[in-house]
């Protein structure tokens, strides 16, 4: 369980839940198996490092967090801590917080080759840590083709899958890591120009308006990080080559792929030690849903380490990558044409709440002031997110878009 911060970053809360439920579930007493009951009183207190140098030229981030409980939803962050990355020829490299937990360094830097890079870590309350010194694997890193194909994956699933082909001549990257983030356009179903709002409510009163709407809530963006470790090795191959490396599929019903969908993937050329740490907690991600299963999550030690306390548990990696990245774009129509588009992620039947009854019971009006709905047609509405884009995503065009 400590390492849940860096799960919930990975897969969302839903996935981090379920493997801390195998961790917290699982008991085995003598060769028999008991239900568990009761509370989990066990915590362990620790600090979470998520931290990559590249070599891109720009202010490096890293990320400060603590674990926390099994009911708890957000990961505290770790404010106030100084954090320096220093190399073995004398370079230092001041971080600033930005954000709660997040740390940019002070002036832009491209992580170089023949330099070993170390982070050092100084919490508000004296804690200092240390990692292992990390080096650039190779100089620089090239994604041949990032690309989409119509195609069913092995569970028979019709969808778009996304893939990448990549190579290195010199046979030296072998051990990679791939991320993506996916934006896609969003257009409101049941948008109309006009809302509706409660102008007075009293004990026998009540009564509504219908306005226009000041902002743009008809079309907006979605965006959503890749939630899998995507790691793979060319070590055993005849070539340090990824031929159509499937990166994410999308099934041909998602509403994300009904318009405009967007996606940037990023390649990182990983040390040994960096993929062995990913491929481990890919594993743990991917654990059996039998909770007796032999490969239990828990402790995924990194390369940081306390410097008053070598047994001290602390959760993450400090890696330096080579890094490429490339988008791609593509509308529905051009793999489905003349096809029915994926269904909306709601329904958006209208319907008609009751404006009847006492003052607190009314349905029309609870709605209303829950900003659950949005209006449709007289006497009629429909829920947010059927009428109202923001429920969903941004109303602001990303500057890389393209039509």
């Amino acid at each position: 369980m400590y390492f849940k911060n860096y799960i919930r970053y990975f897969f969302g809360a839903k996935m981090l839940r379920y493997l801390c439920q195998l961790v917290i579930l699982f008991t085995l007493v003598s060769s028999c198996i008991e239900p568990f009951e009761g509370a989990v009183n066990s915590f362990e207190d620790v600090l979470v490092v998520n931290a990559t140098l590249t070599n891109e030229n720009k202010k490096q981030e890293v990320l400060l967090t603590r674990s926390f409980r099994f009911e708890e939803e957000v990961a505290p962050a770790e404010e106030n801590a100084e954090v320096i990355v220093r190399t073995d020829n004398g370079d230092q490299y001041m971080f600033e917080e930005v954000a709660p937990g997040k740390y940019l360094s002070n002036v832009a830097f491209a992580a170089e080759m023949n330099k070993e890079y170390t982070l050092s870590i100084l919490t508000e309350n004296g804690q200092s840590y240390t990692s292992s010194s990390m080096e650039l694997p190779v100089e620089n890193t090239s994604i041949d083709n990032v690309y989409a194909e119509r195609t069913i994956n092995n569970d028979g699933i019709e969808g778009m899958g996304i893939f990448v082909d990549s190579f290195d001549p010199s046979g030296n990257s072998n051990y990679y890591r791939h991320e993506y983030i996916e934006t896609f356009k969003i257009i409101a179903p049941a948008w109309t120009p006009f809302d509706i709002v409660v102008l007075n409510e009293g004990v026998s009163t009540f009564n509504t308006a219908i306005i226009l709407r000041e902002r743009e809530e008809r079309t907006c963006y979605g965006t959503n990080p890749s939630r899998s470790i995507l790691v793979a090795s060319t070590l055993a191959l005849s070539e340090d080559r990824l031929t159509k490396y499937n990166v994410r599929f999308i099934e041909r019903d998602n509403y994300i792929l009904t318009h405009r969908y967007s996606v940037l993937v990023r390649q990182y050329v990983q040390s040994p030690e960096a993929f062995s740490y990913y491929e481990t907690l890919r594993g743990l991600s991917q654990t059996s849903g039998n909770v007796f299963s032999e490969d239990q999550p828990g402790f995924l030690a990194g390369n940081i380490f306390s410097s008053e306390n070598p047994t001290e548990n602390v959760a993450g990696f400090f890696e330096v990558a080579a890094v490429a990245q490339q988008r791609i774009f593509f509308d529905y129509e051009d793999f489905f044409p003349n096809e029915e588009a994926p269904p909306y992620i709601s329904d958006c039947t209208p319907f008609s709440p009751s404006a009847e009854g006492s003052l607190g019971e009314r349905d029309l009006a609870n709605l209303i002031y829950a900003d659950a709905i949005r209006y449709f047609a007289p006497g009629q509405v429909v829920t947010d997110r059927c009428g109202d884009c923001t429920v969903l995503g941004s109303n602001v065009v990303p500057d890389f878009w393209i039509e």
